[in-house]
């Protein structure tokens, strides 16, 4: 008798336990409708509206030559931007509604991250947690200000490196290079990740026959996979006269994401990091800074940042949950110290902080900072455009003393780092993917 009464409690704790989930998601998919009405960053999504038009009218072949378009964007976004493009001409949208529908690319991808997070929380056996950390990513100011109000893409890739690391979970490796190769050909800075996924792509190798196979049919579909993605826009290159007609499409991309950096060669660009502090804004990086230059500095501190990372990933035994701390070291070291950075470049690191307090709540704290940081880099950047501002003043102090906030957190995500996997005598938990 007692037997069943528990069944029956416990049945009726997981009905409503789904009851509440299904609210909860119900209000927010309604919020994120209603949010991403919000006029977006005028100087981006009129480029991306102008770039969906000419798609649509055009198509590919000459986007990146001859459009009178000046794109540095890698190619894989562009097929959204033609899709939406081709849809709002049959059925003659607004141009707000036609940005509306850009938007909701990056929000569509939002909810599949927080479900992605939510697949590898129950493999870990952390169900409640995962589902209730992903409803709050979908929430999280810093990542939808991003997409449902400036209207910008970075969820996209962001989304596509948890499906890697979900991929990896489930022992899927081709797919998963194959997932990352498109995240990189979406935005370039999702290749900070490529040490741990070749890491995790070789970790189990075997010189047999079985993984040979693997490595040869992972090889061929990703070169099959680059060329679908890239031929349909490629343009020969400066050197198609001198490399073979097969290679120099795996050169325009070189190329175009060469070309890409060179647009802001500052220390920083907006982004509330170690080189505002520095009074780097918008100055060039090659400028002289203690005997080297801002460059020079950046990449050393970056590639410190890196090795500090790969400490906590080796002392974590590669756990799910070390790989989804480094991933998020990774990105935000990237996002502190190398140059170039703009506003929006630490947003990838929230769904990795996320992940990584599926297993340790201990890290609400730096997800909270991480989550603020971004949020308020762009919101400033967002009110200032209204008075046509596009650029911040070395000397802007509200600037400066957000970029404190982005050092402290990033103290504390350091420190984090140290007690979650290198202090003596700590038990990682989490299973290897």
């Amino acid at each position: 008798m007692q037997k069943t009464s528990l069944k029956i409690n416990h049945s009726n704790y997981n009905k409503k336990n789904s009851e509440m989930f299904i609210l909860a998601s119900f209000l927010i998919v309604i919020f994120r409708i209603i949010i991403t009405c919000i006029k977006p960053y005028p100087i981006d999504m009129a480029g991306y509206v102008a770039w969906s038009k000419y798609l649509a009218e055009y198509g590919p072949s000459q986007f990146y030559g001859s459009s009178g378009f000046h794109v540095v964007y890698a190619p894989f976004f562009q097929y959204f931007l033609w899709l939406t493009g081709i849809i709002a001409n049959n059925f003659s949208v607004s141009p707000a509604l036609h940005a509306y529908l850009i938007k909701l690319w990056s929000v569509l991808f939002e909810f599949i991250g927080a479900w992605l997070l939510i697949i590898i929380s129950r493999k870990e056996n952390r169900i409640k947690s995962g589902t209730f950390l992903a409803l709050l990513y979908l929430v999280n100011p810093g990542v939808f200000f991003n997409s449902s109000v400036w209207g910008q893409f970075d969820s996209i890739p962001a989304t596509m490196l948890i499906g890697v690391l979900t991929l990896f979970v489930y022992k899927k490796h081709n797919l998963a290079a194959l997932l990352f190769l498109i995240s990189v050909l979406t935005k370039p800075q999702s290749g900070l990740l490529l040490p741990v996924v070749i890491y995790l792509y070789f970790r189990d190798f075997r010189l047999d026959l079985k993984s040979f196979v693997r490595l040869i049919t992972g090889i061929l579909s990703g070169l099959f996979l680059y060329y679908a993605i890239v031929l349909p826009f490629y343009l020969p290159t400066s050197l198609a006269n001198k490399l073979p007609s097969f290679i120099d499409p795996l050169y325009w991309l070189f190329e175009l994401y060469f070309n890409s950096i060179k647009d802001y060669p500052y220390a920083t660009a907006n982004a509330f990091n170690f080189w505002f502090l520095l009074k780097g804004q918008i100055q060039p990086d090659v400028l002289p800074f203690l005997g080297l230059n801002y460059f020079t500095w950046g990449n050393i501190l970056m590639i410190a940042g890196t090795i500090y990372a790969f400490i906590c990933l080796s002392k974590g035994k590669a756990s799910t949950y070390a790989i989804a701390y480094f991933s998020y070291l990774v990105q935000f070291s990237a996002f502190f110290f190398m140059t170039k950075m703009h506003e929006r470049y630490l947003l990838p690191a929230i769904i990795f902080i996320t992940l990584a307090c599926v297993y340790k709540l201990r890290h609400l704290l730096p997800l909270a900072l991480v989550s603020f940081s971004v949020f308020i880099n762009q919101l400033y950047l967002y009110i200032i455009s209204f008075r046509e501002i596009y650029w911040l003043e070395r000397r802007d102090g509200l600037a400066f003393l957000f970029s404190f906030l982005v050092l402290a957190s990033y103290a504390v995500s350091i420190y984090q780092g140290y007690i979650a996997f290198i202090k003596p005598n700590k038990h990682i938990r989490g299973d290897k993917p």
